[in-house]
């Protein structure tokens, strides 16, 4: 997890559950207990997105306002009111969804708070017209549950190789690189032979 970090503040958390109508999901409201952080910088693999079937949701919303005080943008509370309207709302039905993360391309990932589905996640990844991409726009579940969500996360190559690059010329004693080599080491235990971690 990345940064910034928030303490969990429960007067939040009902605050959400109220105005939404519907309540978390144990599992993920144990996350927002845990970890309480805005990067997370994994993958999960959607099939319904062929031939772009690795995506990253990797801006996290946060529970309670931002720094000035406000339900702005990457709070639960002001993603959630946001989504009820504009294009999205008008082309897929978010009734009883929060959105909780997103990624650059402003492809969202979904929490279903519905009674017959709770706790499952959906994302809707948008259309790109260049081959290789999604050629039209996805809607598609993609977990269970968020733990399951959790569960199936992992290090896209191209992520690994570009978090590498930023600091394999940096003194081995950084404290950035020593963090991202144990994250490595963690999740891709044989990254040290690919040809982009060899040095020349």
């Amino acid at each position: 997890m990345g940064g910034p970090f928030r303490p969990f503040d429960l007067g939040e958390c009902h605050a959400l559950e109220r105005e939404i109508g519907l309540p978390l999901p144990p599992a993920y409201r144990s996350f927002l207990e845990a970890a309480g952080g805005r990067r997370l910088e994994y993958s999960v693999h959607l099939p319904a997105c062929e031939p772009e079937p690795f995506h990253s949701f990797n801006d996290l919303y946060q529970l309670g306002r931002d720094g000035a005080g406000e339900y702005g943008w990457s709070t639960l509370l002001g993603e959630y009111r946001r989504s009820r309207d504009g294009w999205l709302a008008e082309n897929v039905s978010l009734t009883g969804l929060l959105p909780i993360a997103r990624n650059g391309g402003s492809d969202t990932l979904f929490l279903d708070l519905n009674p017959a589905t709770h706790g499952q996640l959906h994302a809707f990844v948008h259309a790109i017209a260049w081959p290789g991409y999604v050629g039209n726009h996805v809607f598609t579940k993609v977990a269970d549950n968020f733990d399951a969500y959790l569960d199936g996360l992992f290090i896209d190559p191209e992520m690994a190789e570009d978090a590498w690059a930023d600091v394999a010329d940096s003194d081995p004693s950084d404290l950035w690189r020593r963090t991202v080599e144990e994250w490595l080491n963690r999740e891709l235990p044989n990254w040290r032979t690919e040809a982009w971690a060899v040095a020349p």
